[in-house]
């Protein structure tokens, strides 16, 4: 059964084409939504599926929405999912800061190769200028993309790659700096 037919009977309210839509793309839809929702930022596998349930739900309440004319099933779906998940991560982060004082203690529990003066380090990146500071500490603290640290700051991604390659050379210049005024 294609698309096409699939898409006929679920506008004429058929429970086995919907089951069919499901069974052929939930895996899909979980890798698109989970890919905007990590579990390094917080988000959880129930998050994940309700936005793929909301996408299939979506489908299901509103089927005349679809538009084979604009793009196929798959497509429609993966842009439903998609658009659930970056709600739920711009609603979780949306007024949420980042410590400062949580990413030293991570700086402080890391066994790093080469010692490091990690009082130095925070002292530096305490002195970086907002919102600098905090796309350096989503980037390498939190390990969030940089596309996903616009999204949730409502920046340009550029901006924010720009951000963290003025912020890394800034730092590199003022550790350099600390370490020959010890020598």
């Amino acid at each position: 059964m294609g698309n096409h037919e699939l898409i006929e009977k679920l506008r004429r309210r058929d429970q086995r084409a919907y089951e069919a839509i499901i069974d052929e793309y939930a895996r899909l839809l979980w890798v698109v939504a989970g890919r905007y929702l990590p579990k390094s930022a917080g988000f959880f596998a129930e998050d994940v599926e309700e936005c793929v349930s909301d996408a299939f739900f979506q489908l299901w309440q509103y089927p005349e929405r679809f538009d084979a004319g604009k793009g196929s099933l798959k497509t429609y779906l993966c842009t439903l999912a998609r658009n659930r998940a970056v709600s739920a991560f711009r609603k979780q982060t949306r007024n949420s800061t980042v410590s400062l004082e949580d990413c030293y203690e991570q700086l402080a529990a890391a066994q790093p190769e080469d010692p490091i003066d990690y009082q130095a380090l925070y002292e530096a990146i305490a002195c970086l200028p907002e919102p600098t500071r905090e796309i350096l500490i989503r980037r390498y603290f939190y390990e969030q993309k940089p596309a996903a640290i616009a999204e949730a700051m409502g920046r340009a991604k550029k901006d924010v790659e720009n951000r963290l390659y003025r912020a890394k050379r800034t730092l590199s210049v003022s550790l350099s700096d600390d370490r020959e005024d010890q020598r």
